[in-house]
């Protein structure tokens, strides 16, 4: 079931929580969906903030991506910062900045800076600048 909205400016799509969206999805500004969401196709967007618990099982393609806990994901690909919440779970992560929090388990991970915050587990890293810390 799909549940959309736009906000009043007309720059962000909501995406409510419970959501199934069985198609691409593509848009021009903000795309937030709520927690428990899943998506089987891409998203395309310049900015993506997904709430807890969510699942993509295509790409996600922007700009900026915020990846709430416990969201399982295939592949992001991002122009600028990528922020993982605790407990995620993809196969690939490609931006300029890429922080990961702890418990995520991410197969491959390339950027110009990587930081680790507390336990994760990933396959391989690729980076210019690549900061591990214990929280």
């Amino acid at each position: 079931m799909k549940k959309y909205r736009l906000s009043r400016d007309g720059k962000t799509l909501i995406v409510g929580k419970d959501s199934i969206v069985d198609k691409h999805l593509r848009f021009d500004g903000t795309v937030f969906a709520g927690i428990l969401s899943s998506f089987w196709g891409n998203i395309e967007a310049s900015e993506v903030k997904l709430a807890g618990r969510n699942f993509v099982g295509g790409s996600i393609l922007c700009e900026k991506a915020i990846i709430g806990p416990k969201t399982e994901f295939n592949e992001i690909v991002a122009d600028g910062n990528v922020l993982i919440f605790p407990k995620c779970r993809g196969r690939f992560v490609k931006g300029d900045s890429v922080i990961i929090k702890e418990g995520s388990v991410i197969g491959f991970v390339k950027a110009n800076r990587i930081v680790i915050e507390g336990y994760a587990k990933i396959g391989r890293l690729e980076g210019g600048k690549i900061i591990v810390s214990k929280s």
